[in-house]
């Protein structure tokens, strides 16, 4: 019989599961010189080469289930009157701005991983999805949703532009 542990699954039938154990793995490297003259071989000592560890790196959920993106480049924050008008909107869907996170596009990449919902009011989210993504439309983003709206200033002043934000946000939030 080879190396292969295939035959085992004919042995075992129950299931059983290999458990890594954080140790050390080590080879022996022995190095051997030949002197050319002589027929004396000098062995010299063994050398442990170890392998490198492997990080682990662990995603955490967020603490809110909604994201919210931006692009303010005069500042970190969502501008006061935009934040005042997202209040009213996301009241309008049982949440608040309390519950929520944001991320400015202007100050960083956003970082969607783990959010039920994304919701980018701005069409420069800089988010993996295709370039054709339309705006007041729901779209796959990993396991959430993804909603990518005109900038709020925009959509306070225009009619047709909250009719369709609502529209998308009934849908999403029912």
């Amino acid at each position: 019989m080879g190396n292969s542990n295939e035959f085992l699954k004919f042995l075992i039938n129950e299931d059983i599961y290999l458990i890594d154990q954080k140790e050390e793995s080590s080879a022996i490297v022995e190095e051997v010189t030949v002197v050319e003259d002589s027929a004396t071989v000098e062995e010299v000592a063994p050398a442990v080469v170890s392998e490198p560890e492997e990080k682990l790196v662990v995603i955490e959920k967020p603490t809110n289930q909604i994201l919210v993106i931006f692009d303010n480049p005069t500042a970190k924050e969502l501008p006061a009157g935009d934040l005042d008008y997202l209040g009213k909107i996301l009241g309008a869907i049982g949440q608040s701005t309390d519950e929520v996170d944001f991320q400015n596009v202007a100050a960083t990449t956003p970082k969607a991983v783990g959010y039920d919902y994304v919701i980018a009011f701005t069409p420069n989210h800089q988010l993996p999805v295709a370039a054709s993504t339309q705006q007041y439309v729901s779209t796959k983003l990993g396991d959430g949703q993804l909603i990518v709206a005109d900038a709020l200033n925009n959509i306070s002043v225009s009619t047709d532009l909250r009719k369709k934000l609502w529209g998308v946000l009934q849908q999403v939030f029912k």
